[in-house]
């Protein structure tokens, strides 16, 4: 059986990991296209289960004291104590790196700890949408496209 480092580059690729998962099961809800709804639910359940994984797996590297930055949580496990901290974090860091990093990694694994996942499927749903039309980093991307397109387009040559 394979064993997994236990670092803080292992916890960040599992934050990064959950975080992929929470986009795949909103793009499985809300843009996927399936035949019957029970084999939309069984690939939702899928992703719901093996993201569940990856949290458990990120919670217990986390009680094991493995230092993150709050900013590389997931965006279902951040709170707005945790958006707080991170401002926080980085203008004391900046002021005494030296002085507070003990103090800073004790608030950052309370904060991860107080995070609460939603125990139901409906409700993990629920709060993954809200995060996505609330946050959504990738909002404009069909303007995006669209400029793009526009720039890239080739000029006809006219031949003399």
């Amino acid at each position: 059986m394979r064993t997994l480092p236990q670092d803080k580059y292992t916890l960040r690729d599992i934050h990064r990991e959950i975080d992929l998962f929470d986009r795949k099961l909103i793009h499985l809800v809300k843009h996927e296209i399936f035949p019957t709804e029970t084999l939309r639910e069984a690939a939702v359940r899928k992703a719901t289960t093996k993201r569940e994984q990856l949290a458990t797996q990120a919670r217990s590297l986390a009680a094991l004291g493995i230092e993150f930055n709050p900013s590389e949580l997931p965006r279902s496990f951040r709170t707005d104590e945790t958006v707080d901290a991170t401002s926080t974090v980085a203008k004391a860091a900046a002021a005494a790196e030296a002085a507070s990093v003990s103090a800073e990694t004790a608030s950052d694994e309370a904060a991860f700890q107080k995070t609460s996942v939603p125990t139901t499927f409906g409700e993990q749903v629920a709060l993954l949408q809200k995060q996505t039309d609330s946050e959504s980093p990738l909002a404009a991307w069909q303007s995006d496209l669209a400029a793009y397109k526009k720039r890239r387009q080739k000029l006809p040559v006219e031949v003399s």
